[in-house]
């Protein structure tokens, strides 16, 4: 039976919670999708292929052995800049930005930076919400009515979002190797590294156990692919960053968040209809998640805010 594009995406939805759970499950494991495991095995690649689902990356924690560095900037010549940090390979990402700021940069260590420097230091533990199963019009609703009852007085610290700059973790040359060839890709094949590095089968089995101490990772989740949406960078200041954080997961696309210099980064992939707002009457202005921030602030919930959207940007196996 020829599947519909809507059944597909049900099934799309199926493989990324699966991979959410276990990142490198097998497809003959996924029992809920009908059609047997051959069905199960298309979906997944699907999914992978059309973007739907991503990763599962990983990223390492901030411990103090392991922590990364982030600027956000404001320069002349953003593009040259851009050019030249393909090429150093202390810079692990970076993007250059529309908005509050023209370059965002993440590195092993600190490096010197032409421009002006708008936020820098060392960035906390990635946090990857789960992406809930629901409309975007639903999910801002929840969104403004979550905002709409909050109460400083019964917020709670949870530390959703998390550093460990006074420990360090067990983290050696081999321990490297896996990180570098799994980073955009835990569900690589193992043989290529193990003849590469000759690591042992059960040296990156114990590595798989105790990945989620020393890394987190991330399983995208985007109901129209990927490309539908426009990433944009939000930067708030707050004291209540896990109100933040519990807010921003309500997104039925996969949002990153993390910490700098005590200012919560968000990015958030956003349906391109309503990065502008410039349309939007009565309502449906409400889609439109700038106008959020700006609820936020007039209720006291964050102190300031800032918007960049990603025009493009460099990843390395580093």
């Amino acid at each position: 039976m020829r599947l519909t594009l809507e059944q597909k995406r049900k099934q799309y939805r199926i493989v990324f919670e699966k991979i959410f759970e276990i990142p490198r499950i097998l497809p003959d494991k996924i029992s809920s999708i009908p059609g047997g495991s051959r069905r199960a095995r298309a979906a997944m690649q699907e999914a992978l292929d059309g973007q739907y689902v991503v990763g599962p990356h990983i990223c390492k924690k901030a411990y103090r052995n392991l922590k990364e560095y982030v600027y956000l900037v404001e320069c002349e010549n953003p593009e040259m800049l851009y050019l030249e940090y393909q090429e150093n390979m202390n810079v692990i990402y970076h993007a250059e930005m529309v908005g509050f700021c023209n370059l965002f940069v993440v590195t092993r260590k600190e490096i010197q930076i032409d421009g002006d420097i708008l936020v820098e230091g060392y960035r906390s533990d990635y946090c990857f919400p789960y992406a809930p199963d629901r409309s975007w019009e639903e999910s801002i609703d929840i969104m403004w009515r979550k905002m709409e009852n909050f109460n400083p007085e019964i917020y709670e610290q949870l530390g959703y979002i998390k550093t460990h700059f006074d420990q360090t973790i067990e983290w050696d040359s081999e321990d490297e190797a896996l990180y570098r060839y799994f980073k955009y890709n835990l569900r690589k094949k193992l043989s290529p590294v193990m003849k590469k590095h000759r690591i042992p089968k059960n040296k990156i089995y114990n590595w798989f156990e105790r990945l989620p101490e020393c890394c987190s990772i991330y399983t995208g989740y985007y109901p129209e692919t990927m490309s539908a949406y426009d990433p944009c960078l939000f930067m708030v200041e707050t004291d209540y960053k896990d109100f933040i954080v519990d807010l921003f997961s309500e997104l039925p696309t996969t949002s990153t968040l993390f910490t700098v210099s005590d200012k919560i980064l968000l990015f958030v992939h956003i349906p391109k209809l309503y990065t502008s707002g410039i349309s939007f009457k009565g309502t449906a202005k409400k889609l439109y998640i700038p106008l959020l921030l700006n609820e936020l602030r007039k209720r006291e919930i964050i102190e300031s805010k800032a918007r960049a959207i990603v025009e493009y940007y460099w990843t390395k196996d580093i």
